[in-house]
């Protein structure tokens, strides 16, 4: 039996989308890594930069973000209130922002390939793609 705790309202899924966009694009910098949980919140609320906005938009947008939040969100009656509202389980946050991690690096990957920065191909052996630097004429 499942206890409440394990569930969470989704009040505003805007909000959610948009916070979980940040945390995993700002959690991919270097100069972050040594910062408080505090600071490090304080910073990606304080985004404002139009270059970061774009190039987040770029990297993981937002409708893709919220696709990905859709698959595991669920219309539930709320016992205490008894209203109806959208849940998704406490313990299927962290699965999304790993999601959210790996689309985004795909989402860079991609956007080097269009770029003609990397190549890339289907290796039938390992069952997966493979990518390589494009090599630069001198």
């Amino acid at each position: 039996m499942e206890s409440e705790d394990e569930w969470m309202e989704v009040i505003n899924l805007q909000k959610l989308v948009n916070f979980s966009r940040k945390v995993i694009y700002y959690n991919f910098d270097d100069e972050n890594k040594n910062l408080s949980d505090k600071s490090f919140l304080e910073k990606i609320e304080k985004i404002s930069t139009e270059e970061s906005i774009k190039e987040m938009e770029d990297v993981l947008p937002f409708k893709e973000v919220e696709t990905i939040f859709g698959n595991y969100l669920y219309r539930r009656k709320d016992k205490s209130t008894n209203k109806k509202g959208w849940f998704m389980k406490e313990k299927d946050y962290n699965t999304i922002l790993e999601e959210l991690a790996e689309r985004m690096v795909s989402n860079i990957v991609r956007n080097l390939v269009k770029k003609g920065l990397v190549e890339m191909a289907f290796d039938e052996e390992k069952n997966e793609f493979v990518f390589w630097p494009v090599e630069r004429k001198k």
